[in-house]
């Protein structure tokens, strides 16, 4: 794809070696791991208007991998609280990651509660929030199951954590530490820490690391019309999720009247800037620390940047990822922005890869980036945390879809994730399996059945094999590629 002209079938096996090596050194750093999140965090939030952003700043930024979600009573109860958490997973595609609701321990709701009802984070609709699972079930089994160190992030009260600790004392020792957004921590007061005091003197107990992040001081920063219209220039959905929800009369009321900070959202910030907070130990062992924003302009700043990341695609052996028109063949640099501004940059960067291994542009090699990275988005995950078992056979045309799924999951056959079944009836269709969690993705008969019509008819009318057939093939890849949607052509099924 980067030179002028078609690339044809004939030259792929002459270039596979260079290709396969050109790969390994994309997926698979010499030194670590580092397309890795930095960060394994469980969140625990109240669903207040700032959790939303917060959120949205963990799930833009690929330094963090969300292990779980859980809902606590708080701004609004656990209940409404999931809702809205999973109404904005789903917008976003990314209902893979477990999330579970606390138990009610406020008497009465909030004055904002009604306010906080009203905010819409995503299609309520057709959305269950009657489970089994509870957030101190979902927060121990997160636990156990994590090999890496894991951070608490506390978006509201801390009875969640509290009762996970209680209902199984060693489990604090598989948490690094715990960030809790709370107004002080000496003396001890704050929202969070009023809707459930006794939580908060439990979890302190513990000794587990706590670091409290606190808006208070002179360097407040006010959440302002201004930084709503920066984030809406941010080309994300992370970004334009947060702006939908913003745009809402009696929003943008509070936000002319000043009312609205940086509260909750300056969390992830902390994470992943704590040079810009200033740190005060509260006790002897520095287990207890209150910190607090050195300079509001430039946590404005960095809040703009995590919301770009996502889409700040990782090269190992590339400074970034060419995205010049001039270095694309001539068919392709119509459709390279439309691409972009449609899928994503790793939508097109997967694309051009896969294509480059594959050979030829071809239309099931490009379903199968798009299936691949829908199963990634469905995990919020990156690429090498996977292991995929294909449908898809091993006869082309519809075997090229292995190729696709490769690339945009990292889970090769070289590193044992990837896997074909040798069974028939052969299929356009994987599943994905990540912490024991497995989803089934298949292309929906509507698609395949034009995918099918649209290859026979260009050996009906070119021949196989020919040139003009394999020219035929390439224009529609890129149609295909551009107007077909990840989020829509493909079902998905959890199956265990």
């Amino acid at each position: 794809m980067f030179s002028s002209g078609v690339n044809t079938h004939k030259g792929r096996l002459k270039s596979m070696a260079l290709i396969f090596l050109f790969l390994a050194l994309w997926t698979f750093p010499l030194n670590g791991h580092s397309t890795k999140a930095r960060f394994h965090i469980l969140i625990d939030t109240d669903a207040a208007l700032d959790d939303l952003r917060a959120i949205c700043l963990f799930l833009a930024s690929p330094e963090f991998e969300i292990l779980a979600i859980t809902t606590s009573d708080g701004a609004l109860s656990p209940e409404e609280g999931l809702l809205k958490v999973r109404a904005l997973l789903k917008s976003l595609g990314h209902e893979g990651i477990p999330t579970a609701l606390g138990k009610v321990v406020q008497r009465e709701a909030p004055s904002w509660r009604d306010f906080c009802q009203g905010i819409r984070w995503g299609d309520e609709e057709n959305i269950n929030t009657r489970d089994e699972m509870k957030a101190v079930d979902l927060i121990l089994n997160a636990l156990e199951n994590e090999a890496e160190p894991v951070i608490a992030v506390c978006l509201g009260g801390l009875t969640n954590m509290a009762q996970a600790i209680g209902a199984k004392p060693q489990i604090k020792d598989r948490i690094s530490r715990i960030v809790w957004y709370n107004d002080s921590i000496d003396p001890l007061s704050g929202t969070n820490y009023d809707i459930d005091r006794k939580a908060a003197h439990d979890v302190i107990s513990t000794g587990i690391p706590l670091e409290v992040i606190s808006s208070s001081g002179e360097n407040t920063f006010v959440f302002d019309a201004g930084i709503l219209k920066s984030i809406e220039a941010v080309p994300s959905p992370y970004a334009e999720r947060i702006v939908t929800a913003h745009n809402d009369k009696t929003i943008l009321r509070r936000i002319e009247s000043g009312h609205l900070r940086l509260w909750d959202d300056l969390l992830p910030v902390y994470l992943l800037y704590p040079d810009m907070f200033e740190c005060k130990t509260m006790d002897e062992a520095a287990r207890l620390r209150q910190l607090t924003v050195k300079n509001g302009e430039e946590i404005k700043a960095e809040f703009l940047e995590i919301l770009k990341s996502r889409d700040n695609v990782k090269s190992l052996v590339f400074t970034g990822f060419p995205d010049s028109p001039e270095l694309f063949a001539d068919d392709v640099r119509p459709y390279m922005d439309r691409i972009i501004r449609k899928h994503g940059k790793e939508e097109w960067r997967v694309g051009v890869l896969t294509n480059e291994l594959h050979g030829h542009l071809g239309i099931y090699s490009i379903i199968g980036a798009k299936m691949g990275l829908r199963a990634r988005q469905y995990f919020n995950i990156g690429v090498d945390d996977i292991s995929v078992v294909s449908y898809a056979g091993s006869t082309p045309p519809l075997s090229c879809m292995n190729d696709g799924l490769q690339v945009s999951t990292g889970g090769t056959v070289g590193h044992g994730l990837f896997a074909v079944c040798p069974e028939p009836p052969y299929r356009p269709e994987a599943t994905f399996t990540f912490k024991e969690i497995t989803v089934r993705i298949r292309l929906k008969d509507q698609y395949w059945d034009i995918v099918k019509r649209d290859i026979q008819k260009g050996v009906k009318l070119y021949g196989s094999g020919t040139e003009e057939n394999w020219e035929y093939v390439r224009r529609l890849a890129l149609q295909y590629w551009l107007k077909w949607d990840r989020r829509e052509i493909f079902l998905l099924e959890v199956i265990y």
